[in-house]
């Protein structure tokens, strides 16, 4: 088996919860998104900033949280985005994957760790067997913050000081974390979604639809 993962296309709100679309408009945006997969085997999840991780048996609703693990051939995960990172860590060994939705609480809750470690007890996977994929996200160049961000040391790593402004770099502290797994096969989008028109941004449109992140094993 292999992995096939891909990114919607510009413009197309995969959510229902967010943007302006009607709910038959995003079905069919996720129909359209789809390829020639079926729209009954999409995996998703009622998204809530979290480092809860669910393991996608099925296609539909899965529950409350922000990571999906897909072990099987069939399901397609979905993980919706508009400034957050979406990552996807796969294990070329053993053809599973996790699927994260990891904005700044993710980071600081460590879901990508909580990931890894259902990965690693359940199927085995070391950190050399997996590949990293990070998203389109909002990045340090348009990232201000409050100073009440780094009342603990979770995020310091990533502080920018210009002139009086605050910035956060959640790349660099994402690195950091994969350097710590132990990950080396990683590979990070260069864009950032705020500063471009191409992706939904909530920091730059409040009323944005999401960006979606799609991965399934062929």
């Amino acid at each position: 088996m292999a992995l096939d993962y891909w990114l919607s296309e510009s413009g197309v709100n995969v959510a229902f919860h967010a943007g302006l679309d009607t709910e038959s408009k995003v079905i069919q945006n996720r129909k359209d998104s789809l390829k020639n997969y079926h729209i009954d085997n999409l995996a998703y999840l009622n998204q809530i900033h979290s480092n809860i991780v669910l393991k996608g048996t099925s296609g539909g609703l899965i529950g409350n949280g922000d990571g999906i693990i897909l072990d099987k051939k069939g399901i397609v995960g979905l993980i919706m985005t508009a400034d957050c990172n979406p990552v996807l860590l796969y294990d070329k060994r053993n053809d599973v994957l996790a699927m994260l939705h990891v904005g700044r609480l993710g980071v600081e809750s460590r879901i990508v760790f909580e990931g890894f470690k259902i990965l690693s007890l359940e199927y085995g996977t070391r950190a050399s067997d997996v590949f990293v994929y990070v998203g389109p996200s909002i990045r340090a160049c348009c990232y201000e913050v409050r100073s009440d961000v780094f009342c603990g040391d979770s995020l310091s790593l990533g502080k920018i000081m210009r002139k009086d402004s605050i910035y956060l770099d959640l790349i660099k502290v994402l690195q950091a974390q994969f350097l710590e797994l132990g990950f080396s096969d990683i590979v990070i989008d260069k864009n950032c979604t705020c500063c471009s028109r191409e992706y939904f941004s909530y920091r730059r449109d409040k009323d944005c639809g999401r960006l979606g992140l799609f991965a399934t094993i062929i």
